[in-house]
């Protein structure tokens, strides 16, 4: 039986699963981190172990004749050895292999190989499109630099509204109180202490805190959500210029974020319409790695 392995490897784990030429998938495999920038030869490791996994799990025999093609997307590959990790798979496994970022084959399986755009709005934020061949992005810039639209964005900008009501002497609004609450602080004062502390997660954590609140109304939270689906739709508007797209266009959207909170999801779709005249949103639960199959189908034939 012939197959191709999609690999999605980031910051955590590696996920390597098994597809029939016709898109079936047949198993998985996990290890850990997949970055190649930060993680290197463990890296490199984890993404064998996981295809190797892959294969024993499901008693697939990894020879050319039946594995046709490994098509990874792995985190951190700016900068990194490609060449090095692409020639270390193709030498275990005695077969074509290909590595891209790991928001390109997350855009294939989006999007089933087709050219479009994918927003994604998690702890952090960023859009990739691709169009012709030619790959482009908007927004990754890291929680200092931008990260406009995220989870870590929305509990920010709350952060800011508290202190900027303690500096105006105005009274708390209820956003501020169940920030305070959450954090068990009594005083506005506390909170550059956890802001200067936490982790980057930490802090959007208490993302969920503020939508919760925009749902009930409470009007710091509701404006803070609508920003973040405008923030979202400019950089999908930007790739969207980049690409010089002529016609309607598939939007992919990925992250708890734009996803799940409907005040920051409706806003997205309402600004993106003042730019963009006619698109497709695409909202599906699919694994990354089945962008490796879409990707490797354009490179084998049955």
């Amino acid at each position: 039986m012939k197959y191709v392995i999609g690999i999605d490897g980031g910051g955590t784990k590696t996920e390597a699963t098994a597809y029939t030429i016709d898109g079936e998938e047949i198993g998985s495999g996990y290890s850990g981190p997949g970055n190649l920038i930060l993680n290197g030869e463990w890296a490199i490791e984890n993404i064998i172990s996981a295809a190797n996994e892959c294969m024993e799990t499901t008693n697939l025999v990894y020879n050319e004749s039946e594995c046709v093609f490994i098509y990874a997307g792995l985190a951190g590959i700016d900068g990194a050895d490609v060449a090095k990790a692409e020639k270390a798979l193709s030498d275990r496994f005695n077969v074509e292999t290909k590595i891209v970022s790991d928001a390109e084959i997350a855009l294939a399986a989006l999007l089933k190989g087709d050219d479009g755009i994918l927003t994604i709005s998690g702890t952090g934020s960023v859009c990739y499109g691709i169009h012709e061949g030619k790959l482009e992005r908007a927004g990754g810039w890291g929680h200092i630099l931008g990260d406009e639209g995220s989870g870590y964005y929305i509990a920010l900008q709350a952060f800011k509204r508290a202190a900027l009501e303690e500096d105006e002497c105005i009274k708390k609004s209820r956003l501020t109180e169940k920030l305070l609450e959450r954090l068990g602080m009594k005083k506005v004062k506390e909170i550059k202490k956890f802001i200067y502390s936490s982790r980057k997660a930490d802090i959007a954590a208490l993302a969920p805190l503020v939508a919760e609140l925009g749902e009930e109304g409470e009007e710091n939270a509701v404006s803070i959500l609508r920003e973040a689906g405008r923030d979202l739709a400019l950089i999908t508007w930007r790739v969207y210029r980049k690409l010089g797209f002529n016609s309607k266009v598939k939007i992919g959207i990925s992250g708890g974020i734009i996803r799940r909170v409907k005040l920051v999801r409706k806003e997205f779709e309402m600004e993106l319409a003042k730019y963009i005249k006619e698109f497709i949103i695409v909202d599906d639960d699919v694994s990354p790695s089945k962008g490796g199959y879409y990707l490797a189908k354009k490179y084998i034939t049955n």
